[in-house]
């Protein structure tokens, strides 16, 4: 069997006959656009339209309301996670960009699970520092989470200000910045509240 190439023909056909279907769709409309929505003629448009597609016919006003406070809350907490993503980027600009992320993503969820603020802390970092047991994060989280409710923040920025890079902090001063970083984003987000 030959194959077709390119020119020949059959492919130049089919060609002109696709591109005839899809000028035929284009020109074969049945409404036309009302350019100007100021003109009376548009007024039957837009009522159809609307006609075709009603929230009222498939969700009750008590519905409507529910699932847009759901949302909207959704919504509402993206945009808290986003901000206090750039805060902690911004504060803590040697740690890892997706450790920052992660945090602040679990922050929101550790503030509703805990009522401990050590506790808080240590839910945010442990999905990041698998290597760590619970009990070992809340002994590193308890002086922290207890400076900071004193006022006392020289430990927590002697803790962030190491000019050693990332990767050649031991694991417990990673862990210690994690901590850090938690408690940081947890009193951001007690600030937005």
């Amino acid at each position: 069997m030959a194959t077709q190439s390119p020119d020949s023909q059959y492919f130049r056909d089919s060609l002109s006959q696709t591109e005839m279907e899809l000028l035929a769709t284009i020109v074969q409309t049945d409404v036309a656009y009302p350019w100007n929505p100021a003109q009376l003629e548009s007024e039957s448009y837009w009522a159809d339209l609307e006609q075709e597609f009603s929230l009222s016919d498939s969700f009750s006003d008590s519905d409507i309301a529910l699932k847009s406070g759901v949302l909207f809350a959704q919504l509402e907490q993206v945009w808290l996670s986003s901000a206090l993503q750039k805060s902690l980027g911004d504060k803590f600009a040697g740690v890892p960009e997706d450790f920052l992320t992660r945090i602040a993503q679990s922050v929101q969820n550790a503030t509703v699970k805990y009522q401990s603020l050590a506790d808080q802390m240590v839910e945010c970092v442990l999905n990041i520092l698998p290597q760590w047991a619970e009990e070992d994060l809340q002994v590193l989280a308890r002086p922290l989470a207890y400076a900071m409710r004193e006022g006392d923040s020289s430990g927590v920025e002697a803790a962030v200000e190491t000019k050693r890079p990332w990767a050649q902090l031991s694991e417990i001063e990673q862990a210690r910045v994690g901590l850090t970083v938690a408690r940081y984003a947890i009193s951001q987000l007690e600030i937005s509240d």
